[in-house]
């Protein structure tokens, strides 16, 4: 990359490259006090046009980027002084976090009158995991100790309407996906869909009561009592009504879906969602979604 496509995005996204801005960021996290030739705005610029342009696997290809974009003639050691600084990390986070807000356009629609017009965006929350190298046990321990000891998760938030990510988290595997989750109250007018493990009915609850919409698979262990439920041709199962959830499910009907309406008490107050169970024949197992829809929709 260079300074002309550079200087285009820099334009572009001025509240990510600002010069008093990066500056200023790197003040703020006391990454440096004095300003010489490689204050956090060039760094900044530097990291993102070598990465950009070239794989970079040592320090000293950043040393390079550096000194062939400014035109520079910094030695090896005043680099290595500033990548080495702890605090460098937070100007990058911010400098990212700030870069995918601005890169973030609404890219995608759906027509009025369809399903999904009624949302002002669908937000996808998932996670990755993934095995490093087993020095590193002690600051990313993995959840399978035994096959591998160090392993890092990628939770992401990703808006479908925009077609790109708008959070992503480096933890330890055995972090809590949940933590991750967006506020509730930014999930306002929002449909929100996820795998089973990243929320429970507490966070359910707060995203229902912001009026955001769920679509999530459900997981075992939740245990929820069984208020209604209704066969996917209409009929209503009244054997199935006023019973644990658990005590029934291996015995629902596996050709045609069923909708239950479950119930749990959920800090005092009660909690009234779908659950919509389908039979998976090639894995032998049911499919069960949590959703606060109403039927129609």
């Amino acid at each position: 990359m260079d300074h002309g496509h550079l200087s285009m995005i820099a334009d572009t996204c001025q509240w990510v490259f600002s010069e008093p801005l990066l500056n200023a960021c790197g003040k703020d996290v006391t990454f440096c006090r004095r300003q010489r030739v490689i204050t956090p705005f060039r760094l900044g610029l530097a990291l993102t046009a070598t990465c950009a342009s070239q794989r970079v696997e040592t320090i000293a290809d950043v040393h390079c980027g550096f000194k062939a974009f400014w035109g520079t003639t910094i030695t090896y050691k005043a680099l290595y002084n500033q990548v080495a600084k702890p605090h460098l990390a937070d100007v990058a986070r911010t400098m990212t976090s700030r870069l995918i807000g601005d890169m973030t356009r609404k890219v995608l629609g759906c027509a009025p009158g369809r399903a999904f017009s009624a949302f002002r965006s669908l937000i996808l929350q998932d996670g990755s995991s993934f095995a490093i190298h087993d020095g590193l046990r002690e600051v990313f321990p993995g959840r399978f100790t035994v096959v591998k000891p160090a392993a890092v998760a990628l939770p992401t938030t990703m808006d479908l309407l925009c077609d790109a990510p708008t959070m992503v988290v480096l933890t330890p595997d055995t972090a809590n996906e949940q933590a991750f989750w967006p506020e509730p109250a930014a999930l306002r007018g929002r449909g929100v869909l996820a795998d089973r493990g990243s929320i429970d009915v507490h966070s359910l609850r707060r995203v229902q009561a912001e009026s955001g919409v769920l679509l999530i698979r459900a997981k075992a262990g939740m245990h929820p009592h069984v208020m209604e439920a209704f066969r996917e041709d209409g009929k209503r199962l009244c054997s199935l009504r006023t019973k644990a959830l658990q005590t029934i499910h291996a015995t629902l009907p596996k050709r045609q879906r069923v909708a239950l309406v479950v119930r749990w008490q959920v800090d005092g107050q009660p909690l009234v969602l779908r659950l919509i169970v389908s039979w998976n024949p090639k894995t032998h197992s049911f499919c069960d979604l949590l959703t606060n829809l109403p039927a129609p929709r």
